[in-house]
C-alpha cells in the first residue's frame, strides 16, 4: 500500500493539525528517532532511522545519520534531493514535514543538514485510546520470572494489549511487568516495562492490558513511528541500520 494510504489509515478519525515547518520541528524536540525518506532525481527511494539533533529555528534542522556506506550517501544525499520526516513528539503526536538535502558533515558522526520545506507540515494527535491494530512477537518478564512468549494485538503510545497461552503463570493487576520484542535484529532489541492494568481468561489465552511507564513512552513512540499499514493491520517496518530502498515515499 502507498505511503500516503498508510498515513492516511493511521489518520483515520483523527484530525491532522497545520504546523508551521519551525514549530514542528520544535514539538519534536532533540535527540529524538525519526524516519527519513528520501527520493533521488530518478525516483529511487532510500529510508533509514535517523537521529534529530536540532534546528536553527527558521531554515534547517540537522540529522545524525546511521552507519552508512561511502555508495550510499554519494548516491542518496544529493544537494537539493526531497525528503520527508515523520516522528512522535512527547505529547503523543505524528509530525511530518518535508525538505531537502542540503549537505553532509563528516565529523565523529555524520550529520545532515535538511533545508525546510516551509509548507505541509502538520501533527495528528495519537490519543491515548487510539490503537493500531498489530501481531507482535514479544517475551514478559515479571519479578525475575522466566520469560513468556506473547503476542502484542495492539498498541499505543500509552500502553498495549497482549496475550498468552493459558498456563500456571499468575499475572496480578498493579503488577510491574517489562515486554521485550522478539524477532528483531539484536542492535535493534527493544524493552517496555509498565503497569498491568487488566487480566482475563478469553479461550485459552490469557489477554492482558499493560500501562507502559513514562520512560518506555518513547520506546513505544517509536514503534508507531516504524508500522506500515498492509491493509489489515500495521506491521513493524524498522529500516536496517545501515539504511535501506524502499518502494514509496513518507508524505
Amino acid at each position: 500500500m502507498p505511503r500516503k494510504e498508510q498515513l492516511n489509515a493511521i489518520e483515520k478519525n483523527q484530525e491532522a493539525i497545520a504546523l508551521a515547518v519551525t514549530h514542528a520541528v520544535l514539538k519534536l524536540g532533540v535527540a529524538t528517532l525519526v524516519r527519513v525518506h528520501i527520493q533521488t532525481p530518478t525516483k529511487a527511494l532510500f529510508r533509514f532511522n535517523g537521529l534529530l539533533i536540532g534546528s536553527d529555528g527558521q531554515r534547517f534542522c540537522y540529522l545524525q545519520l546511521p552507519k552508512l556506506s561511502s555508495q550510499q550517501k554519494k548516491q542518496y544525499f544529493g544537494a537539493g534531493y526531497s525528503l520527508r520526516l515523520h516522528g512522535v513528539s512527547a505529547d503523543g503526536s505524528l509530525i511530518r514535514f518535508g525538505g531537502k538535502v542540503q549537505g553532509l558533515m563528516e565529523a565523529h558522526h555524520t550529520l545532515l543538514c535538511v533545508e525546510l520545506v516551509r509548507d505541509g507540515a502538520n501533527a495528528t494527535p495519537l490519543r491515548q485510546d487510539k490503537r493500531f491494530n498489530v501481531e507482535l512477537s514479544a517475551a514478559l518478564n515479571i519479578d525475575g520470572k522466566a520469560s513468556v512468549p506473547v503476542t502484542i494485538h495492539d498498541l499505543s503510545v500509552g500502553g498495549c494489549l497482549f496475550s498468552y497461552r493459558a498456563i500456571g503463570l499468575q499475572i496480578d493487576e498493579e503488577k510491574s511487568a517489562a515486554l521485550s520484542l522478539t524477532g528483531i535484529p539484536a542492535s535493534q532489541a527493544l524493552t517496555m516495562s509498565g503497569v498491568i492494568l487488566s487480566h482475563r481468561l478469553k479461550g485459552e489465552r490469557y489477554h492482558c492490558g499493560l500501562k507502559f511507564d513514562d520512560r518506555s513512552k518513547s520506546r513505544s513512540a517509536w514503534l508507531v513511528t516504524n508500522l506500515d499499514y498492509d491493509g489489515e493491520q500495521y506491521r513493524l517496518s524498522i529500516p536496517h541500520n545501515d539504511g535501506e530502498l524502499t518502494s514509496s515515499l513518507s508524505i
